[in-house]
């Protein structure tokens, strides 16, 4: 029997066709409020791989979503609808969490599924919470509602998330006409911190036995100093009324300065900045031609205050705190420097012979808050990149605060020092000046092992945390995720005593919304002591935060 070519053609796009029905599978779901259980409509559903969109498919009125043709391989799912925590959080970005490596694990929509050719088709049952909102008002010293006010509000600053190795997460609006606010985009549960600015028109209170008055950043629920603020828990699906934050006048004075060059001279036209941070607008002068500035209403308190000139390459900078309390601020110098470079290197403990694996690279973190990165030249992030012997140079340093942030350790291996000098660097504000002396990160084999089982665990995360309070930091505060048969397993742990606390998979809030209390979780936590090439046990409770 003989065929002609069309009839061959015809034949070979069906066996094709064949074969991709029979590698192809179905992934259908069904996506509901984590709360009450009721359907969402509209959920946009990504199937992901290696990151990338593979299929997108959309959930029905009934919140049922249906994606025919997937090929096999390994998937993981993403979830997204107006008004609801989307899945994954991806609060962290992918630059950071590279640079971070094992200190946090980035929820990225639960484990990855398998598509088999052939098989069964995959069925996802998905609980989607509610973004958290909060509600009130902002009043005068009198009670009366201020429209037009300025909220802020900051998530962040806890002992994993601190400026600027991690930013945090910001959200502002204003106040209407009758000086009330809502904001409905909490969209990572935890505690913020809320606060006021008043606006421009607002008009300050008399003076007060000759002080001058003015309006000060306020926090909630009614304080200036953000160390006494309380903390807004939001939940997921949490919804707070009534938060009413009464504007608080402070007595204000004066800062005057100048700005000086290296060889003494005054600066004309350099812009100096002055700011807190956490939410607070910097305010920001240029120096008049005798080199001076003022800022004429600044309330008591401390402050950071910077400036910046550019004559060319490189940048000058300067920065420093500056206390203001019961009187004006006179005389005050600003003396911009040139970066310098520091030299460093990473060590790769291994046996004679063994061949050592690529170093990891070392990132320079400034920490002296939002308001010292304001006109800073180099930016909050300095890399090294170490060559094959582990060297590494970092140029385009200012003088100032830094936290040492190393990078991921390779597998087998654990963190096990940073230094500069003989002295150890793991604050999370080392001042790095001229001249310092080399910096070396230590990375070793032998590590212990940590694994057990987690009750009620959840899909959660287990917490190995360091008795040691100088280590509570990135590289050496471990995660976990439990498996599906609630264990856990934590591999290439530094020799120490740790805490090891567990936390639910189905907890109202996630799990880096309950770190942010160290001394109050040790007491729900067990203690493991891990040992240089051995196995130590630790079987946990899940709690719910």
């Amino acid at each position: 029997m003989s065929y002609d070519n069309s009839v061959l053609r015809v034949i070979l796009i069906a066996s094709v066709l064949a074969a991709a029905a029979f590698a192809a599978q179905t992934v259908d779901g069904h996506v509901v409020n984590s709360v009450t259980g009721i359907d969402i409509p509209g959920v946009t559903v990504n199937l992901l791989q290696a990151g990338e969109v593979a299929y997108s498919a959309t959930t029905d009125s009934q919140g049922l979503f249906r994606t025919e043709a997937v090929k096999a391989g390994a998937y993981t799912a993403s979830y997204l609808a107006r008004g609801f925590w989307p899945i994954p959080n991806l609060f962290l970005d992918e630059d950071f969490e590279r640079e971070c490596g094992r200190c946090f694990l980035v929820e990225r929509g639960g484990q990855p599924f398998q598509v088999t050719a052939g098989g069964d088709p995959v069925r996802l049952e998905v609980k989607m919470p509610l973004i958290g909102k909060i509600s009130g008002k902002v009043l005068d010293y009198l009670g009366e509602p201020v429209p037009n006010a300025s909220l802020q509000l900051h998530w962040g600053e806890s002992w994993f998330c601190k400026m600027p190795s991690c930013i945090g997460i910001s959200r502002q609006t204003k106040t209407n006409e009758k000086g009330e606010y809502s904001v409905t985009d909490l969209d990572v549960p935890g505690a913020w911190l809320l606060s006021a600015i008043a606006p421009s028109s607002l008009k300050p209170p008399e003076s007060r036995d000759g002080q001058r008055l003015d309006w000060a950043q306020t926090f909630y629920p009614g304080v200036t100093d953000p160390q006494l603020a309380v903390r807004v828990m939001v939940r997921t699906g949490g919804e707070i009324s009534n938060l009413d934050i009464k504007l608080a006048a402070v007595p204000v004075h004066r800062i005057r300065g100048v700005v000086l060059d290296v060889s003494g001279d005054r600066v004309s036209k350099a812009a100096v900045t002055l700011g807190k941070g956490i939410g607070s607008p910097a305010l920001i002068r240029n120096t008049r031609g005798d080199g001076t500035f003022e800022f004429e209403t600044v309330a008591e308190g401390e402050w950071r205050i910077s400036t910046n000139v550019d004559r060319g390459d490189p940048k000058l900078w300067a920065a420093q705190w500056v206390q203001l309390k019961a009187h004006d601020l006179e005389n005050l110098e600003l003396r911009p420097a040139a970066p310098f470079a520091i030299q460093g290197k990473i060590v790769m403990e291994v046996p004679e012979g063994v061949l050592a694996p690529k170093s990891p690279s070392v990132v320079l973190a400034f920490t002296a808050g939002a308001a010292g990165l304001a006109d800073r030249p180099a930016g909050a992030f300095l890399t090294g990149i170490p060559d094959a012997e582990g060297d590494f140079r970092i140029g385009s340093v200012y003088p100032g605060p830094y936290q040492i942030l190393p990078g991921p350790s390779p597998p087998q291996f654990y963190l096990d020092s940073i230094r500069i000098g003989g002295h150890d660097a793991l604050e999370s504000g080392v001042e790095i000046l001229p001249g310092a002396q080399p910096l070396t990160v230590v990375y070793k084999l032998g590590g212990g092992n940590v694994r057990g089982t987690v009750e009620k665990c959840a899909g959660g995360t287990v917490r190995l945390l360091p008795h040691d309070k100088a280590m509570r930091r990135q590289g050496f505060v471990l995660f976990a995720p439990c498996d599906s048969n609630d264990r856990y397993a934590i591999a290439a742990v530094r020799p120490g005593d740790y805490y090891a606390l567990a936390i639910a998979g189905d907890s109202p809030a996630p799990w880096y919304a309950t770190m942010l209390d160290d001394d109050g979780l040790v007491n729900d936590a067990s203690t493991v002591t891990v040992r240089a090439g051995e196995n130590s046990s630790a079987d946990l409770h899940a709690i719910k935060q």
